[in-house]
């Protein structure tokens, strides 16, 4: 199949740039400023959409049976509300436009398992696939991916995984919450399975579904923090408590893989083997 892939500089697009490219025709649709070091090895084209009409000419001429849409702007670097709404309303939704007007055949969109109330990432990721389900009168089908935590060797330094990960390589002390949020944190390896069940099983899914991916399993933060310290044999003191919960905290999160499960996918990696992996990845 000819497959476009958004957001392809980043940590899971890039994945799913290496994973399918082995198998379809793989597209990326990035900026002139996107770094391109994550995808530069594998087989994939790039489609630069700098330029207002960039965007529908691609599609235009490759005419895509599957759309992923991987972007997002998390808003951890003070970047405007408009930025995100930018970014995670308005970008997925002119693909879906283009998807619909060039008769695609699935829209495959990385949303949240947050909900709306814990920050502006969540509510503009969430707002676009309300509005997506408004206007579901097309003929392709739309998958919302509710993702949750995910995890992996190189992932991004902002993100909560890699930032214990480091701090305890480094011998760091580590601030931290209570740490009794329960999560469910899941493996890139494990994700990028999950795309791939979703898109050889079309048949099978409704024309607006949202589909969760995540392990299954949601320890307390406080017990991957200890996992990611006993794997990496570190020296860091573990205050506990010494940072205050937020106030709208979700304490709470994980994934139904029922769904997932019945099509054929398999979680591969427990938490401490998917650490351990990780680890692995930085030696």
């Amino acid at each position: 199949m000819i497959i476009f892939i958004s957001g392809a500089s980043g940590y899971l697009g890039s994945h799913l740039v290496k994973a399918l490219s082995k198998e379809h025709q793989v597209f990326v649709l990035i900026r002139s400023t996107s770094s391109l070091k994550r995808i530069e090895n594998y087989c994939a084209d790039v489609i630069c959409i700098d330029e207002n009409d960039a965007l529908e000419s691609a599609f235009s001429l490759h005419q895509p049976d599957v759309i992923i849409n991987t972007a997002a702007l998390y808003g951890r670097k003070g970047e405007t509300v408009s930025a995100l709404v930018n970014a995670n309303i308005g970008f997925p939704n002119r693909l879906l436009e283009l998807a619909d007007k060039y008769k695609s055949k699935v829209f495959i969109h990385t949303g949240t398992s947050l909900p709306d109330d814990i920050s502006p990432y969540a509510l503009t990721k969430n707002t676009f696939v309300k509005l997506a389900k408004f206007n579901a009168d097309r003929s392709f089908k739309f998958i919302n991916i509710a993702l949750e935590h995910f995890y992996g060797p190189d992932d991004d330094n902002s993100k909560f995984t890699s930032y214990v990960i480091n701090a305890c390589l480094a011998g760091d002390k580590l601030a931290l919450t209570d740490g009794l949020q329960q999560r469910d944190f899941i493996y890139i390896d494990d994700v990028i399975d999950a795309y791939k069940v979703l898109i050889g099983n079309m048949d099978k899914l409704d024309y607006f579904e949202t589909v969760s991916v995540g392990s299954g399993i949601a320890p307390t933060v406080r017990e991957l923090v200890k996992v990611i310290h006993e794997c990496s044999h570190s020296k860091s003191i573990l205050e506990f408590g010494a940072v205050e919960m937020r106030k709208n905290e979700l304490m709470y999160s994980c994934a139904d893989i029922s769904k997932l499960k019945k099509l054929g996918w398999q979680l591969e990696h427990t938490l401490e083997s998917g650490i351990k992996a990780t680890l692995k990845g930085k030696e």
